[in-house]
């Protein structure tokens, strides 16, 4: 992982890395685009779900280890919000595409499905006005456009990776990094 003999960048490392990500991403979005027809599809996409900070921790050991000793936990947390800013445009562009040319229903069927959702749960509702609302404003054609949630979704990621990322980077620190040159 040396280029002309120098180490790369954080910012480098975040990039090519985030490619991976990115595609882990968007894998698991297909898996939950088909999830409302598949039990399976659901299963794989909150397995994939789950399995994100184990990725996101591989990525930093690896990242240490390139590094060396001289890695700080800064570092590591910067490394790890750069990763998914970089695999949040690679998903979010696929997402765009999905939702103005694949399937233009996509948002609506999923509000219409989240209202379905609450509707059930009405009568342990202390005040269901607020739902009387949602399900006004989508028979208006009030929804979301496919830019706003796509720009939603890259906050939300960049939000609760940092915050993953904090997480998995004091892990990455805790726990030792083996040497290059021990041999077992």
């Amino acid at each position: 992982m040396e280029k002309n003999g120098a180490q790369k960048g954080i910012v480098q490392y975040a990039m090519e890395s985030g490619v991976y990500l990115g595609l882990y991403f968007v894998v698991k979005f297909v898996f939950e685009v088909f999830s409302m027809e598949s039990f399976f599809c659901n299963t794989v996409a909150m397995a994939m779900m789950l399995c994100v900070p184990v990725v996101v921790y591989t990525l930093m050991r690896r990242y240490r280890r390139l590094v060396g000793v001289s890695c700080y936990f800064s570092q590591l947390w910067m490394m790890g919000i750069l990763l998914f800013f970089f695999a949040s445009l690679i998903n979010s562009l696929v997402q765009y595409i999905y939702y103005v040319y694949i399937n233009p229903d996509y948002i609506r069927a999923q509000f219409l499905a989240a209202v379905e959702l609450l509707e059930t749960f009405r009568p342990m509702m202390k005040d269901p006005s607020l739902l009387d609302i949602v399900k006004e404003g989508l028979d208006k054609g009030n929804v979301p456009s496919p830019m706003s949630v796509v720009v939603e979704r890259i906050w939300v990621n960049l939000f609760f990776g940092s915050l993953l990322s904090a997480a998995m980077a004091g892990l990455a620190m805790f726990l030792p990094i083996k040497s290059k040159t021990t041999k077992r």
